[in-house]
């Protein structure tokens, strides 16, 4: 014989088990006594909830139908047996859905209501079922659950709103709607592990609400500026966190793949957008506690200044690994901090260069339009210009003695490049050569027509002073000189 494959031990396995199930619900079948008080009660009240069909005065159905859900209630307190239990949940549930599709004076929260009490009631015919119910009984009622929570997810569109719009008053939005049924399953995995429909619920319910919430807390961390803002977004992801690990245990207990990796991927996410949060947070509360040191004291208190510091750099380590536009935002407030209030410019220039350097590393997203951004481009480009400014003067200062050394020599240039762009080009290599020499000196054909544009650009490259940085300094000086009157004159060919 060939030997069988793991997709035929897995069918051998399932048929075991719904073989398991459906002999378990005939050994309860046989033990159930219809005279128990639980079975009396409920069927006491199928006869209650029977006597609804055609009923349309409100009057009498305000009436009927609190006794049916009084009697099926007290049904399932007095249930002895798993199937009772079963069986009074059940119906129970089917009571509470049936009073939407009543014309009684229900509103919006009110059907909120009425479908948690149903959701709870199919969890607690779920949780009963597993020890006598068959798998197909199982399987109906927690698609039934399901479609329940579907349904409420998109009520205002649903079948029974558009029949009925009074249903849709006073629906709350859809964390509200999600979080209520939510709070009506099982909390403690013991309960939930114990039958795998209702851990399979609780997953998708808790990752369904987990998703919602998470949403809210994106926007925050994409657009949030208030601190009012980024505690709403700690006490999201303080909501979602056990959400997600509530999620993540039930879909591995009933090995839920998909539900697994996406439990696992949004957790990995919550991580990021809290350490975004708290970054965020801190560098508001930098914020605010420099505002109170610069406002509280006629001198600048250095300790609340360095504790501020420290807040700043607090909120940098927390963004550093995870959001590079909150980390340029807080290298931007260090920038600030230094330059503005402690007048260390080097120090302050160096973070706020930090905080570009980030800005322009996050492409293809643009922030120019920031104040952070813009504060740290203008100081950045002030910092530039004084720099460029000092240098110049530096280098204007060592040369002043080589230009006064170089004054006859200079003036000469001067008056060549005043006769023209061929005078200059033979007084240049005549008097000037680099290499000490005539024989660079250009040829008269060289030094006509077109050919002098081409002369003037080769000399300008050989004069540069790029070329000559080894040189001594009074050649420097000179090179200098040189290539910018021969620069001049060929923008005259331009």
């Amino acid at each position: 014989m060939l030997p069988r494959g793991a997709a035929d031990d897995e069918q051998d396995s399932y048929e075991a088990y719904i073989a398991a199930a459906d002999k378990r619900f005939r050994q309860a079948q046989i033990r159930d006594r219809p005279d128990s008080p639980s079975n009396v009660l409920r069927s006491k009240a199928d006869k209650l909830h029977a006597q609804l069909a055609g009923v349309t005065t409100p009057r009498v159905l305000n009436t009927l139908v609190p006794r049916v859900v009084d009697t099926y209630g007290k049904a399932l307190a007095a249930a002895a047996t798993p199937l009772e239990r079963c069986a009074a949940a059940q119906s129970l549930a089917e009571v509470e859905l049936k009073r939407l599709e009543l014309p009684l004076d229900v509103d919006g929260r009110e059907a909120l209501e009425l479908q948690a009490d149903t959701l709870k009631h199919y969890v607690t015919a779920l949780l009963a079922g597993r020890d006598c119910q068959t798998i197909p009984w199982m399987d109906s009622l927690y698609c039934a659950a399901t479609q329940l929570v579907d349904q409420a997810k998109d009520w205002e569109a649903s079948e029974l709103v558009q029949q009925r719009p009074q249903l849709a008053d006073g629906w709350p939005e859809l964390g509200q709607v999600l979080r209520r049924l939510h709070s009506v399953l099982p909390l403690d995995l013991g309960s939930t592990a114990s039958c795998a429909h209702v851990a399979s619920l609780t997953a998708w319910l808790a990752l369904t609400l987990a998703t919602h919430l998470y949403a809210e807390a994106c926007t925050i961390q994409d657009e949030g500026a208030s601190e009012q803002q980024w505690r709403r977004g700690k006490t999201l992801v303080a909501d979602i966190r056990p959400l997600l690990e509530s999620a993540l245990a039930n879909a591995r207990f009933v090995s839920e793949e998909a539900m697994i990796e996406e439990a696992e991927d949004k957790l990995e996410s919550l991580n990021i957008c809290e350490h975004i949060c708290l970054s965020t947070q801190a560098r508001h509360t930098a914020d605010a506690m420099l505002r109170d040191v610069l406002a509280n004291s006629e001198e600048l208190d250095m300790e609340g200044v360095r504790v501020v510091t420290d807040k700043y750099l607090e909120a940098i380590a927390l963004a550093s690994d995870f959001d590079q536009e909150a980390t340029a935002r807080a290298y931007a407030a260090l920038g600030r901090l230094y330059c503005s209030v402690l007048r260390m410019t080097d120090k302050g220039t160096h973070y706020y260069s930090q905080a570009l350097h980030l800005a322009h590393s996050m492409a293809p997203k643009v922030v120019t339009h920031t104040a952070w951004y813009k504060d740290a481009a203008a100081v950045l480009q002030k910092a530039q210009e004084e720099a460029l400014r000092e240098e110049e003067r530096q280098a204007a200062q060592e040369r002043a003695p080589f230009v006064e050394e170089l004054s006859e020599e200079l003036e000469s240039l001067r008056a060549a490049a005043d006769r023209g762009a061929r005078a200059l080009l033979v007084h240049v290599y005549s008097k000037h050569s680099p290499t000490g020499s005539e024989t660079t000196t250009p040829t008269e054909d060289e030094l006509r027509g077109d050919r002098l544009k081409d002369a003037l650009r080769k000399a300008i490259v050989l004069y540069h002073p790029d070329r000559h940085a080894n040189k001594p300094t009074r050649w420097q000086v000179l090179a200098q000189e040189i290539t910018k009157y021969l620069s001049a004159r060929y923008q005259d060919f331009k």
